[in-house]
């Protein structure tokens, strides 16, 4: 008998285990959002976000130039390792970086102008393809004795009112509107600078960061560091072949459908394909509409080419070469990018990934060291 009640004991524990612990999850789970809907409050109320902005927007050449000497140094190590010397091996890695910008612009910018400048030319006949399946489209319902005809003058009004906006302006004038592209393009060439002359004597910056840390902490850091170095270069890495395979494939579907504008397109779909789960979509329905203002047929292989692309991509490219780097699931990803979109914009939505990635690897270091939670859940079960 005793033995029946010390598994019956050992069973309701059990079940009051999994219990504490799916309440305790709900419970970290519900003051992490608090924290982060108070703090976007915050910032909403406040003028901080504007403050930041304009902080980083003043110092943005050093984080380029930051991320492009750490990007570049595996490449310097190659021929530093192969006995050539460190400041030969920079200029060599920088004359070759500048030497494929060079020809990647002269391969790609006068075609991506010449087709934005058909496709500008194109709109109006895209827009009257439009309003005619619209109209067709709310012919049909002309039978019931619902009246959607002020319904159906909003939609093409809107439509017109926003697709003209954007015909009005000719090529000049959409980089007109960029008022800030020869700051960008200033900003990048500063960064440069600043990542070559960061690349000179990286290893002895990487030191002297090092110095700064006390000496009991040092191991740990260069621990995080090293874990943080090797996720965020798997992701870099992956994210550009992920965008490059994206890219290609999109280039070649839109060709063989007959698309307007395949290059410009492409490479549309390539740069959204770096904000995960949304960037698809962002980058697919612009084709796919334009794709079915030519005709039927175009459309119809314009969604199939952006379907395709995007179940190779998130199904079989995206999960070996990105998804393992961050290792994240789903729901965490998509919430943090609704959080980072609203605080940051489009921009954030690019880095909430990463972000949250180095975030993740800070925790679970900290709890392999300190057992946060596990202290909470022998506080919470007693």
């Amino acid at each position: 008998m005793e033995d029946k009640n010390k598994k019956m004991d050992y069973k309701t524990l059990n079940e009051l285990i999994k219990t504490g612990n799916i309440l305790l999850k709900i419970a970290l789970t519900m003051f992490i959002l608090a924290i982060s809907a108070l703090i976007i409050y915050l910032f909403d109320k406040t003028s901080i976000l504007v403050t930041i902005g304009h902080i980083l927007g003043i110092i943005s050449p050093l984080f380029i130039g930051l991320f492009l000497s750490w990007l570049l140094e595996p490449a310097i190590n190659y021929f530093v390792k192969n006995k050539v010397n460190r400041k030969l091996s920079v200029v060599v890695v920088y004359l070759i970086l500048i030497f494929l910008v060079i020809l990647i612009l002269a391969l790609i910018v006068p075609e991506f102008i010449a087709q934005l400048n058909e496709l500008i030319k194109r709109i109006p006949d895209f827009l009257g393809s439009i309003n005619n399946f619209i109209n067709d489209l709310f012919a049909n319902f002309s039978s019931t004795d619902v009246d959607l005809t002020t319904m159906k003058d909003n939609i093409i009004a809107k439509i017109n009112s926003s697709v003209n906006g954007f015909a009005s302006s000719n090529l000049t004038g959409i980089f007109d509107k960029l008022g800030s592209s020869l700051k960008v393009i200033s900003d990048i060439i500063l960064g440069l600078l600043i990542a070559f002359y960061l690349s000179l004597d990286f290893s002895k910056i990487s030191i002297h960061i090092n110095a700064l840390v006390p000496i009991r902490f040092q191991g740990e850091v260069k621990e995080i560091k090293k874990s943080l170095d090797e996720m965020l270069r798997s992701y870099v890495n992956g994210t550009f072949l992920s965008c490059l395979f994206v890219m290609i494939l999109s280039l070649i579907g839109f060709l063989i459908s007959g698309i307007s504008s395949p290059l410009l397109f492409a490479i549309f779909c390539a740069i959204t394909n770096i904000i995960p789960y949304f960037g698809p979509y962002i980058g697919g329905i612009p084709v796919v509409v334009v794709g079915f203002a030519i005709s039927p047929f175009t459309g119809i292989a314009a969604l199939v080419t952006v379907v395709v692309v995007q179940f190779l991509e998130g199904n079989i490219l995206h999960p070996l070469i990105v998804g393992k780097a961050i290792s994240l699931h789903p729901v965490t990803i998509m919430l943090s990018l609704l959080i980072f979109e609203y605080l940051f914009g489009i921009l954030g939505m690019i880095f909430a990934a990463p972000v949250v990635a180095t975030l993740k690897i800070l925790y679970l270091y900290l709890e392999n060291k300190y057992h946060f939670v596990a202290n909470l859940k022998k506080g919470f079960l007693g």
